[in-house]
């Protein structure tokens, strides 16, 4: 428990990961949620705009903080990870969060106010953008213990 600590000094970061990706059970409920809950907002099921933007909105930006910041956290201990370093280290992590922030709310504003709500856009940013940024999340979870270990 202490060196998850040492890996997640922010609190909420820790809960989230954990309770998102952190475990293989999690993780999998997460993603089997995500996806249905997004297929059924994306094909109009239930079209209730707080539905959107809870699934949509919400917690893909929750996951999107956790995993920058879960990236930044996992550069400290190892440089094995595959990605810039520009991501690695403040103020390029804190740019990539801002500009995913931006770029859903963007997006989001255009769904939810009416003014562009394709079938197809829905589905991209309920289904695919979560699943991707949780998949990252959880890879990063696992990769850096195994790069550890063989080190």
């Amino acid at each position: 428990m202490d060196e998850q600590k040492q890996f997640h000094p922010n609190k909420i970061v820790h809960f989230t990961v954990d309770s998102s990706a952190g475990k293989g059970g999690n993780y999998r409920a997460t993603v089997l949620g995500q996806l249905m809950f997004g297929f059924l907002y994306s094909f109009g099921y239930f079209d209730l705009k707080i539905v959107g933007l809870i699934i949509g909105y919400i917690l893909p930006l929750i996951w999107v903080i956790s995993s920058y910041r879960l990236l930044k956290f996992r550069a400290i201990k190892t440089e094995k990870l595959p990605f810039p370093g520009f991501i690695k280290k403040d103020p390029g992590n804190l740019f990539v969060i801002i500009a995913d922030i931006v770029f859903l709310s963007l997006i989001w504003s255009m769904i939810l106010s009416g003014l562009y709500d394709a079938t197809w856009l829905r589905f991209i940013f309920t289904i695919i953008f979560p699943v991707l940024t949780l998949s990252m999340m959880r890879s990063l979870v696992i990769i850096p213990e195994n790069n550890d270990t063989n080190a």
